[in-house]
């Protein structure tokens, strides 16, 4: 059974790296696979988000989470988002690749990150840049909830797009406000 029938059926987890994957493929913008498409105002040269007004958190059914804390410039390079792990047990999780960059800053917790065959345990404060078509994957490697901060370069093609995550990940994965 293939990866996105899984993870239809609720059988999968979506990764940010397999939405980033995905998002590719489809040549849509990430962001829209996490439904922001909807009336979104015209793309601007400065965009603010204010803490108090964080967007919506996309939880799944095992405990992860991420939202996106980028916003819609004239032609974005960049997209950010904020994830959480829960603690997990280790097990295998695929490794992943894309076109550009990733940089990844642990804002709490403890994430095991894999870039290629080189495995890094890092911890709050620690940041690493790498190029993402390098196959790569993170886990929490702690016994609580891991915070981490993710910035990516974005496709120069990507266009806007009906959102798709909602439907592709299952009844299980939604829409969910986390403090604030």
């Amino acid at each position: 059974m293939g990866f996105l029938s899984r993870l239809e059926r609720g059988g999968a987890n979506a990764s940010i790296a397999n939405l980033i994957r995905l998002s590719t493929c489809l040549d849509v913008p990430l962001a829209q696979l996490f439904g922001e498409a909807q009336a979104a105002p015209p793309p601007t040269h400065v965009m603010m988000r204010r803490a108090r007004s964080t967007a919506d958190w996309i939880a799944s059914p095992n405990g992860y989470a991420w939202r996106r804390l980028g916003g819609d410039l004239r032609q974005p390079l960049l997209d950010a988002f904020e994830l959480e792990f829960p603690p997990t047990r280790r097990r295998e999780i695929a490794l992943v690749a894309h076109e550009g960059e990733e940089f990844l800053l642990i804002l709490s917790g403890c994430i095991e990150f894999q870039i290629g065959s080189e495995r890094l345990t890092m911890e709050t404060g620690d940041s690493v840049h790498f190029d993402a078509g390098i196959p790569h994957m993170g886990r929490n490697a702690g016994d609580s909830p891991a915070r981490m901060l993710m910035v990516h370069t974005r496709s120069g093609a990507e266009a806007q797009a009906p959102p798709l995550f909602l439907a592709m990940a299952g009844a299980d994965i939604k829409t969910v406000r986390k403090g604030g």
